[in-house]
């Protein structure tokens, strides 16, 4: 197994940690946005597969993670997540990309597709991007009174509750006591659910302006949002894009079936990123 190193870049007065490792055409990971999510939150199970094939690069996003946090508000900004992909596709520099997003990230890796020719190939994964979605499950991003708390609230992600372990827990612990991250997070998201839902939105003329091919993966019981909403309807205006509903999974797919995901997803980036 591909062993991937850990490495901190500058960006914005602030930065980027992300894990990187593997040869050949370039991926990028993008996490999503629960409360204390990472990198390894999502993807821990498929970067080391994913870099026997490729050359992987995965980030946290700014406030999340082991990644820094903005300075000024709003804290809440998918222009600057957006900017944050940008820099990270600069640092692969390569005429073909892949880019891999998770729920909120599903929306940045669109745009970002939309916006940069060099992108060939996107898969998301429970992905946001329409504005009319409403969360299946209630009101989310909500800072944990406690460990207890935070385990409910990770455990409405997947279908199986025993995935969740005590290390996952552990790790999204750390960051969310660390000094002064309770009021980041808690100004992060201060407002009404659907402004943030709103704000990740895919415009249309962003999904016409997208020539790659993507594919969507949506578990069938997404408690965060549902595949009606957001993957079925997105793909409608991508000609070339395939909807994959995988049953008896919720939100984190790549946790909950990393071996489907890797099935997909290896062999899709392999094509679609071969030299042409």
């Amino acid at each position: 197994m591909v062993k991937l190193r850990e490495n901190d870049t500058k960006f914005e007065g602030t930065h980027i940690h992300y894990w990187e490792g593997g040869t050949g055409a370039p991926l990028i990971l993008m996490h999503g946005s629960g409360t204390g999510a990472s990198t390894l939150s999502n993807f821990r199970k498929v970067l080391e597969p994913l870099a026997l094939h490729f050359h992987v690069l995965a980030a946290d996003l700014i406030g999340y993670g082991q990644s820094g946090r903005k300075t000024t508000e709003p804290y809440f900004d998918m222009a600057m997540w957006g900017r944050q992909l940008s820099h990270l596709i600069k640092m692969v520099d390569s005429p073909r990309i892949g880019l891999i997003g998770h729920s909120l990230s599903g929306a940045l890796v669109l745009k970002a597709a939309a916006a940069h020719p060099e992108v060939a190939a996107v898969v998301t994964t429970g992905t946001m991007g329409v504005a009319t979605a409403r969360r299946t499950a209630g009101r989310g991003w909500v800072f944990p009174e406690s460990k207890e708390q935070l385990l409910a609230q990770v455990q409405n992600t997947v279908f199986d509750k025993s995935l969740i372990d005590d290390a996952e827990i552990e790790r999204r612990m750390q960051v969310l006591n660390a000094p002064g991250y309770r009021e980041y997070f808690t100004k992060m998201y201060d407002g009404q659910q659907e402004a943030f839902i709103g704000a990740s939105a895919v415009t249309e003329a962003e999904l016409q302006a997208i020539k790659c091919p993507v594919v969507f993966m949506h578990g069938a019981n997404d408690r965060s949002f549902a595949a009606e909403d957001t993957s079925l309807h997105l793909s409608k205006s991508i000609p070339q894009s395939d909807v994959v509903i995988l049953g008896q999974c919720a939100h984190s797919v790549a946790l909950e079936y990393p071996e489907k995901f890797l099935d997909i997803a290896i062999p899709f980036f392999k094509r679609s990123l071969a030299n042409s």
